[in-house]
């Protein structure tokens, strides 16, 4: 039976002739940041990213590409490099900002003085009118 390496997960830890194991890592994880997009959204070069994160050349190339797997620090930085938050590195730019303008409809929504509630004019009479006659 072949033992599980870093990153494999047993689903049948009793069953001895089961060498089904599924590695976490497995798929394409090139996809799993959008730090090239970002740059490209908001023209800015692997140049200007290296002068505010202190990055040198061979970590920047290799981050952007997704050769290089990244940390939170990383993402950190990235994002403090971008002006953005650390989140949206992990969307598309597209749905970052789709999101940002759903948060600013609802908080402006929110902010929007209320008018209060008034009933019908139509119902009013009809409640007026069984007040009077006792009803």
């Amino acid at each position: 039976m072949k033992l599980p390496v870093k990153g494999d997960v047993s689903f049948l830890a009793n069953d001895a002739d089961t060498e089904g194991f599924y590695n976490r890592n497995m798929g394409d994880l090139s996809h799993d940041w959008y730090l090239r997009h970002w740059l490209e959204t908001l023209h800015t070069s692997q140049a200007d990213l290296e002068r505010v994160t202190g990055w040198d050349k061979r970590k920047t190339s290799f981050l952007v590409s997704g050769k290089q797997p990244y940390k939170r620090e990383t993402v950190n930085q990235a994002a403090f490099a971008l002006n953005i938050e650390p989140f949206e590195l992990l969307m598309h730019p597209d749905d970052a900002f789709a999101l940002r303008r759903l948060r600013d409809t609802a908080l402006r929504i929110a902010a929007e003085k209320r008018i209060p509630f008034r009933t019908a004019p139509m119902e009013d009479e009809e409640a007026n009118n069984k007040k009077a006659t006792g009803l």
